[in-house]
C-alpha cells in the first residue's frame, strides 16, 4: 500500500486551493475596477452638470445686476461671490468684447475646466434702442410719451454680453476623486480578507475533493498489489465523486465476474475436454497394444468421441467469432421468414426422429441483418428447444411484425421449462442449469452464441419460460432500409 499523502495526492490540493484563491482575488479586483470606472464616469458627469447650473446661475445673477443700470452701474460683487463660493472665478465682457470685470486672481486662477455664457436681460425697446429707466427724468417724460402713443415695444430679451467661468478642480469632481481613492483602499483590503477566506474555504473543498480520488487510487493501488477483495469502504463524497467510488467497487465486482468466469471457462473446457481424451486414449491404447481388436464398432467409438471433441472446438469458434461480429457482419435487407423456413427444413429429420413436432407461423418479416449469422440464431433456439423438449413435445417457429413494427423471430416449446433461479443466467458463457431427469445437459455455449449475435445486431432477445411447461425465446432486429 503506498503512503498515505496530507491533505490529498501530493500538491494537486495545492494546486485546487490556489486555484480558488486566485479565482476570489480575481473577481475582487474585477468588481472593484468595473465599480471605480462607473463611479468616475458618474462622478465626472454630475461635476459636469453642476457646472452647467453654477454657469446658469452667474450668468442670470450677471443679467439682474445689469438690468436697468447698465455696465457703468452693475454691482458685480454678488456675481463674483456666487462663482467664488463655488469654486470659481468670473469674467464678465460687455456684447462688444470689453471687459466690464472680474473676479479677484482671475488671471492666475488654476484652470480645471472653463465654460463660457451668454448674458441676456429683458428690457423695453423704442426705435430699436434699448430703454433703460433710469436715464434721467428730463428722458423720462419722452419715454411717457412713446407709451402713450405705442412708440415702446413689449419687454424683449437681448443679449448684453458673456461671462468666462474658471473651475479650479474643488468642486464635485475632485470630492469623488477622493472618494474613489478611499474606496479602492477599503477595496484593497476586502480582497485580502477575501483572499483569506477563500484559502481556509478552497483547502477545504480541495480535500473535499481530492480525498475521493485518493481513495480510488489506493484501492487501484491495492488492486494491483494482488488484493482482489479491496473495496472502498467509506462512500462520502459530494454528488459524482460518490458515484466515482461506487463506479469503482461495481467495476471491481464486474471484473471478478470476469476472472471467475474466465475460470470457470476454462475449468469446463478442461472438463469436456477429458472425457472424449480419456475414451481416445483408452481405446487406442488398447489398439496399439493388442488388447482390442480395430473392429467397426470400435472405429464408430473412436469417431463418436472425435465428433464430440469437433464440436466442441466449433462451438468455441463459433463463440469467439460471435464476440467479434460487430464488426464482421455484412448486413442487408433479409426476410427473417425465409431464413427460419431454410432452418426449418435442415432440422426437420432431427425432430421428426426425436419425436418432437416441429410446426412453423412464418409472416414475412424483412430485417437488415446477416443471413449467415441469424441462420445460426435460429438453428441455435430449435437445436435447445429440441434438445429439453421430450418425445410428443411440439416446437414452433414464429416470424413477423411486433406492435412496434420491428422483425420478430420467436422460438417456443412444450419442454421441460427453465427454472427461475436460472433464467437470468441462461446466456452467460458455459452456464448450465441444474439437471433435469432424462434430458441431456447441453455446453452452455448455444445461447452465449445467440446472445453476442443479437447484440451484435442491435437487436434485444427476450426469454420467458415456466417449469414444467416449455420456453419462449423471442428476438427483434432493426427495420429493413427504405
Amino acid at each position: 500500500m503506498a503512503r498515505r499523502m496530507p491533505l490529498g495526492l501530493g500538491g494537486l490540493w495545492l494546486r485546487l486551493a490556489l486555484a480558488f484563491l486566485l479565482v476570489s482575488v480575481i473577481a475582487v479586483a474585477v468588481e472593484t475596477a468595473v465599480g471605480s470606472a462607473s463611479l468616475s464616469r458618474d462622478a465626472t458627469a454630475v461635476a459636469r452638470q453642476q457646472q452647467v447650473v453654477l454657469g446658469h446661475a452667474v450668468a442670470l445673477t450677471t443679467g439682474a445686476a445689469y438690468q436697468g443700470v447698465g455696465w457703468a452701474h452693475a454691482d458685480l460683487h454678488p456675481v463674483f461671490d456666487l462663482a467664488a463660493r463655488a469654486g470659481a472665478a468670473v469674467r464678465v465682457r460687455a456684447e462688444a468684447g470689453r471687459v466690464v470685470g472680474s473676479s479677484p486672481g482671475y488671471g492666475n486662477y488654476p484652470i480645471a475646466g472653463e465654460m463660457t455664457l451668454p448674458i441676456v436681460a429683458v428690457v423695453r425697446m423704442l426705435n430699436n434702442v434699448p430703454v433703460r429707466v433710469r436715464q434721467g427724468i428730463a428722458r423720462l417724460a419722452i419715454v411717457r410719451q412713446a407709451v402713450a402713443r405705442q412708440a415702446i415695444d413689449r419687454p424683449t430679451t437681448v443679449r448684453i454680453g458673456q461671462i468666462t467661468i474658471r473651475f479650479n478642480g474643488g468642486d464635485l469632481s475632485a470630492l469623488a476623486k477622493r472618494f474613489e481613492s478611499r474606496r479602492i483602499r477599503s477595496r484593497i483590503l476586502a480582497a485580502a480578507i477575501a483572499a483569506l477566506i477563500a484559502l481556509a474555504v478552497s483547502v477545504g473543498a480541495a480535500r473535499l475533493t481530492i480525498a475521493p480520488i485518493e481513495s480510488v487510487l489506493n484501492a487501484m493501488r491495492a488492486r494491483a498489489g494482488g488484493d482482489r477483495d479491496y473495496r472502498i469502504s467509506k462512500l462520502r463524497a459530494p454528488g459524482v465523486l460518490r458515484r466515482l467510488l461506487e463506479g469503482f467497487n461495481e467495476t471491481s465486482d464486474a471484473f471478478d465476474a470476469m476472472e471467475r468466469a474466465q475460470r470457470d471457462l476454462v475449468a469446463d473446457v478442461a472438463h469436456e475436454v477429458r472425457t472424449p481424451v480419456a475414451i481416445l486414449q483408452g481405446e487406442t491404447e488398447a489398439l496399439v497394444d493388442g488388447v482390442s481388436e480395430p473392429t467397426q464398432e470400435n472405429l464408430d467409438s473412436l469417431h463418436a468421441e472425435v465428433m464430440r471433441l469437433a464440436r466442441m472446438v466449433d462451438g468455441l469458434q463459433r463463440l469467439a467469432a460471435a464476440d467479434s461480429a460487430e464488426l464482421q457482419l455484412k448486413r442487408h435487407n433479409h426476410d427473417l421468414a425465409e431464413i427460419a423456413a431454410e432452418v426449418v427444413g435442415r432440422l426437420r429429420d432431427s425432430f421428426a426422429f426425436a419425436g418432437v413436432t416441429l410446426s412453423t407461423k412464418l409472416a414475412p418479416a424483412v430485417a437488415l441483418c446477416d443471413r449467415d449469422r441469424i441462420q445460426d440464431v435460429i438453428s441455435n433456439l430449435l437445436t435447445n428447444a429440441l434438445k429439453f423438449t421430450p418425445p410428443g413435445g411440439r416446437v414452433t417457429v414464429e416470424s413477423g411484425r411486433d406492435d412496434d413494427h420491428q422483425a420478430f423471430v420467436l422460438v417456443s416449446d412444450t419442454g421441460v421449462g427453465i427454472p427461475a433461479a436460472d433464467l437470468p443466467h441462461v446466456t452467460e458463457r458455459f452456464f448450465r442449469g441444474r439437471e433435469q431427469s432424462g434430458m441431456v445437459q447441453g455446453s452452455g455455449i448455444g445461447m452465449a452464441i445467440v446472445a453476442e449475435l443479437i447484440h451484435a445486431h442491435h437487436g434485444h432477445l427476450s426469454l420467458s419460460s415456466e417449469e414444467g411447461r416449455g420456453t419462449q425465446v423471442a428476438f427483434t432486429l432493426p427495420r429493413a432500409d427504405d
